[in-house]
């Protein structure tokens, strides 16, 4: 009796898939080739990075000016959520369908985006929550990023055993959090990031590398293109085939991942700008395209999500 073990791979196989958290901003990067499971690419131009919601929704005059009013409300309001999906085409477009319509349902039943709004509600006093704040984080505000990566982690864990997706997806967006402070959010992070795994692993790089540590953090000379909401936190989640949720900093899927991750583990750093972040991004995508075997005819589509939406980035002016 011969019994022949063969390792569980994952459902991303030959797509490339890359995410990136920023100062303000997610950053989704992918391929955008596809084939029907053999070795010919069927299409090169496939958008694998989709926008489950715009939001958008929250833009007035206190922009411009930080005002802090305008700041809680804007991070109140229905924010931008985009997906990055790699593996099974046609698992992807229902499945992305699926969440699509569980966020405008959700905003229906908030009533986000009409023309009524709530002054009194008598069950919320009843149970305490009376301030602008309470009443917008109680169940009366749309979903956002983390909310659609726990649906999307309840539907793949429940159809594992009856007809399991081929899917692996990168969740991003801007997710509101009343205790981020400009201050206290930075300390919370660094001493958040010192206890996760990429954090010590780029802790090792920087300890052996050979140049000093200020060449590998050059001071950001960069302005930021629009104010930054202490409100707002950007969110990256990662799972795979089989449910599994992670909140990363960064994270990439695929056999590709393999040469993003040496080039993520060394360059990444927290407070990344928009600018910095693009080339490190461009540089993972380039690093596929010299070393990784199977080479996607077109460039990869990249997107950013930030407080503004979801916004599209031409990989050769990047």
């Amino acid at each position: 009796c011969v019994v022949v073990a063969r390792g569980q791979q994952s459902a991303a196989n030959q797509d490339t898939l890359i995410g990136v958290v920023g100062r303000d901003f997610v950053l989704i990067g992918a391929d955008t080739a596809a084939s029907s499971g053999g070795i010919a690419i069927t299409s090169s131009s496939v958008d694998k990075i989709a926008v489950v919601h715009d939001g958008g929704m929250f833009l007035s005059s206190g922009e411009a000016s930080g005002d802090v009013d305008c700041l809680r409300r804007e991070g109140l309001s229905q924010q931008a959520i985009a997906v990055g999906f790699a593996g099974d085409i046609a698992d992807a477009d229902r499945f992305i369908s699926m969440l699509r319509t569980h966020a405008q349902v959700r905003e229906y039943e908030a009533g986000i985006g009409n023309d009524v709004t709530c002054v009194f509600d008598g069950e919320l006093k009843r149970l305490g929550l009376e301030s602008p704040i309470a009443v917008a984080s109680s169940p009366s505000c749309g979903l956002d990023a983390e909310a659609i990566a726990n649906l999307s982690r309840r539907e793949i864990a429940q159809r594992m055993r009856r007809s399991p997706l081929q899917l692996c997806l990168l969740v991003g967006g801007m997710c509101f959090d009343p205790k981020t402070e400009a201050s206290s959010s930075r300390r919370a992070g660094a001493e958040k990031d010192m206890a996760t795994m990429s954090s010590r692993v780029q802790e090792q790089i920087r300890s052996s590398a050979t140049l000093p540590e200020s060449s590998l953090d050059p001071p950001e000379t960069k302005t930021e293109r629009h104010v930054i909401n202490p409100f707002l936190r950007p969110k990256l989640f990662w799972l795979d085939q089989y449910g599994s949720l992670q909140n990363m900093p960064y994270a990439a899927h695929g056999h590709g991942s393999n040469f993003a991750y040496s080039i993520l583990d060394q360059r990444y750093r927290r407070d990344m700008d928009r600018d910095d972040a693009l080339a490190m991004m461009k540089e993972c995508f380039d690093q596929l395209r010299e070393r990784y075997v199977i080479n996607s005819p077109r460039p990869p589509s990249i997107k950013c999500v930030d407080r503004l939406g979801v916004s599209e980035v031409d990989f050769d002016t990047a």
